[in-house]
């Protein structure tokens, strides 16, 4: 699984003979896919002026744990009475591991299947939405049942998956855009594979051709 680190371009240099290097807790990644709209998200997102370069490497095993989920789980912020932030505080793999234990994995098998489990969910969810009202009025899902009814669409009418879901930027970005892979261990410089640009249309297939594949998406 190779994933990005999106970094100001005059880290560029210092990243090549160092690494990436973890100054304040985490350092912040995003997986790569075929699509450059999700691959280049939290650049848009970010809507900084500086310019930016990518860092591409392989995950490996002495990576993990790591924490893969949204962005609200990597830090909280401080607000004066305008609620503007003063501060801004980052969180600790033991303090996530705390609060949201389902946000760390431990290995790349248990992080490849909840990448998977995430895209059959969003087709169920798409397609048969299971959201209700519980008794105290707050919405819940019904997580077997959405699941049940994405793996139904795979499985029965793989072209409309394919096309629709699996092979759909929009749809790709729609259910990734706002995640991150925290890592908490430096990232030596002989495993850079590749620097790229930030208008470099840049795309990995193998792991949404090892999804396709698992699902005889073709």
């Amino acid at each position: 699984m190779k994933v990005i680190h999106w970094t100001p371009k005059e880290n560029k240099s210092q990243i090549l003979e160092k690494g990436i290097l973890i100054t304040d807790t985490w350092i912040s990644c995003s997986i790569l896919t075929p699509f450059k709209n999700l691959n280049r998200w939290w650049l848009d997102f970010l809507l900084n002026d500086k310019e930016y370069v990518g860092i591409i490497f392989e995950l490996e095993k002495n990576d993990f744990p790591l924490v893969y989920d949204h962005w609200i789980v990597d830090g909280y912020s401080e607000t004066n009475d305008d609620f503007e932030v003063i501060s801004k505080t980052r969180n600790s793999l033991k303090e996530i591991l705390s609060s949201n234990p389902k946000s760390v994995f431990g290995n790349l098998k248990e992080l490849k299947r909840d990448y998977e489990q995430t895209i059959v969910w969003r087709i169920g969810n798409t397609i048969d939405d299971s959201d209700y009202l519980d008794k105290d009025g707050i919405y819940k899902s019904n997580y077997k049942k959405i699941i049940t009814s994405g793996l139904k669409l795979i499985k029965s009418n793989p072209k409309k998956a394919k096309k629709d879901f699996f092979d759909n930027p929009d749809f790709m970005e729609f259910v990734f855009e706002d995640y991150e892979i925290l890592l908490f261990k430096n990232i030596e410089p002989n495993r850079i594979e590749k620097v790229i640009q930030s208008n470099t249309n840049y795309s990995y297939n193998d792991l949404m051709n090892e999804i396709k594949t698992h699902y005889n998406i073709v």
